[in-house]
């Protein structure tokens, strides 16, 4: 997972690629579990992989990390749409590979948490992708702000992105005005449950 960072794919401006570190992967997951199934059994296969399925989406997430603050291929050449996308379609070909590796019944690998922790990295993936107006409107609408934690959404609004210049100034602009509607609701709820005065 680690050489996905680093990959000319992130920058690429011509065409979306899958990083060849992605689809090497893929294979390895593919032939390991085959191995593991022929020489012990099934169940003895999906316990050896039964975190796989969350571990994979939060690598994926800490490769956007890594291309956030500026690291890896990103330090020589701009990330670029086509680079996002990459990314994307890593997430789905890796959840691919995973679904076929894993493809025989076991109590031990459980395909619905490993479908919400992938959808989960590629909610975080397009994050980069947005304006930051759009990115303002995703933080402070209900819930989301709670979907990832405040260091990855502060990142994020650092960054810059295809489509916008980072920053983090109104990102403490937004979390405070958060602040304060949590506030208030907690106000409202406290005031709603106290008995009405005789």
């Amino acid at each position: 997972m680690a050489p996905i960072c680093k990959s000319t794919t992130i920058c690429a401006k011509d065409a979306v690629r899958v990083p060849s570190s992605a689809n090497a992967l893929g294979e390895f997951l593919t032939s390991t579990m085959d191995y593991l199934r022929e020489s012990a059994s099934n169940s003895m296969s999906a316990y050896a992989f039964s975190n796989i399925g969350q571990y994979i989406p939060a690598c994926l997430m800490s490769t956007v990390r890594v291309i956030a603050t500026g690291e890896g291929i990103i330090e020589r050449a701009p990330l670029t749409m086509n680079g996002i996308e990459s990314l994307d379609r890593t997430a789905a070909v890796l959840y691919k590979d995973l679904k076929t590796a894993t493809g025989f019944q076991s109590v031990f690998f459980n395909i619905q948490l490993t479908a919400v922790a992938f959808e989960r990295a590629a909610t975080f993936t397009a994050l980069m992708e947005m304006s930051i107006e759009e990115l303002a409107e995703y933080y402070t609408t209900h819930s989301n702000s709670e979907e990832f934690s405040d260091d990855d959404f502060e990142l994020m609004f650092k960054m810059d992105g295809p489509r916008r210049v980072g920053d983090d100034k109104q990102f403490k602009k937004l979390k405070n005005v958060i602040k304060r509607r949590k506030k208030e609701k907690e106000e409202k709820k406290e005031a709603g449950q106290t008995p009405a005065a005789s």
